[in-house]
């Protein structure tokens, strides 16, 4: 079968999976035409480019994905196999304040015939207009050194606020043999491999392994935990800062990223009503992200029946301003409460061509 298949022109197969949209052809070819341990494939590396960033309206994409390496319950390979049965071309990874999982990532893409861009979702803040969320950041250059040392501070910060936490659940549960040596065990769970350093650990960790120990009603759920236990400072009186929105996109930009604007509709109550009342409000708030240097804006999948009337208002918005769209579930895994894989995707047209990799001679992913 190798033999066979090996005689087929190249080109021949570029055109008909271009042609067909197939990711099992491409699981296909993959397998089949380069056999392990075989040369590296350049017609499968050829699909990962245009199917990621080049060619014009040709990918079912879901771009704004979580995993295990912050609040997700999947693991990257574990997504990246899903995908395929929802039949999604192109993928980004986009963890909270970590990149420890795009090795994995572009792995499992690579194996599967499925485009991938490395990204994140970093939390921000931008105090004079009342924003706190997140803003993603895309390197599909494959270089973010910049934005891997300003994440590694807030993880650091994410991490010792856990541990704090921790400590004052020993003390509300004195009964429990609580540690942080527990709750990475169960963040790891099956994977010891994982690092630390790889984590990003947030506050739905501690919701959870106090789930998971009985510590707390089964049906409590995250929000309510979060203002009892947290937003009360019962458990811990400090909390950790976050970068600003201005110096996020100074330095992904800094690195050649993208910078886009997630589920805007947050901000105002996911709702298209309000929205269109608070049109200055919204004017307001693209103006301050585009005035930094904003790239994109999200489509995004939201959980009540107001996610066309929203998207129609911000592709607007994205076309006047003349920013690109990316589509996003916010997908967190099953049994997360956030099961979307499949609920919402578009059909991308593609990064900007054209983008810089400051001072990097070599790629850090396939190219």
């Amino acid at each position: 079968m190798y033999t066979i298949v090996s005689k087929i022109p190249e080109g021949l197969c570029f055109f008909w999976a271009l042609f067909t949209r197939d990711p099992i052809f491409l699981v296909f070819l993959n397998r089949l035409k380069y056999p392990p341990g075989g040369p590296e494939p350049r017609v499968r590396l050829a699909f990962d480019r245009r199917r990621s960033f080049l060619y014009a309206g040709s990918m079912n994409a879901n771009l704004h994905l979580h995993s295990r390496f912050s609040d997700g319950t999947d693991w990257p390979v574990d997504i990246v196999r899903r995908a395929l049965g929802h039949g999604l071309h192109s993928l980004a990874l986009t963890d909270h304040d970590t990149l420890g999982g795009q090795g994995e990532f572009l792995a499992a893409c690579q194996r599967f015939g499925v485009g991938a861009t490395e990204g994140v979702e970093i939390d921000c803040v931008c105090p004079d207009l009342g924003y706190r969320s997140e803003l993603l950041a895309y390197f599909p250059q494959h270089w973010y050194d910049g934005t891997a040392k300003l994440l590694s501070d807030v993880r650091d910060k994410r991490l010792a606020y856990l541990r704090m936490a921790i400590g004052g659940a020993k003390r509300q549960f004195p009964q429990a043999d609580l540690s942080f040596e527990g709750l990475l065990k169960r963040k790891t769970s099956g994977r010891p491999e994982v690092s630390v350093e790889q984590l990003s650990f947030n506050k739905v960790d501690l919701f959870s392994y106090l789930l998971d120990l009985h510590l707390i009603p089964s049906d409590t759920s995250y929000r309510a935990f979060k203002k009892a236990y947290l937003d009360s400072k019962l458990l811990v009186e400090s909390t950790y800062g976050k970068p600003s929105c201005e110096e996020v996109l100074r330095v992904v930009h800094a690195d050649g990223g993208l910078v886009v604007l997630p589920h805007g509709g947050h901000e105002f109550n996911d709702d298209a009503k309000q929205l269109v009342k608070e049109a200055k409000r919204l004017k307001t708030l693209l103006d301050y992200f585009q005035n930094l240097g904003l790239d994109g804006l999200e489509l995004y999948w939201y959980r009540n029946s107001q996610t066309k009337g929203i998207n129609k208002i911000f592709r607007s918005e994205a076309k006047a301003r003349g920013l690109f769209i990316t589509y996003g579930s916010d997908c967190h895994g099953p049994g997360s409460g956030k099961e979307t894989l499949g609920l919402f995707s578009g059909n991308f047209k593609g990064w900007p061509e054209g983008l810089s990799v400051p001072g990097a001679a070599v790629p850090k992913g396939p190219s």
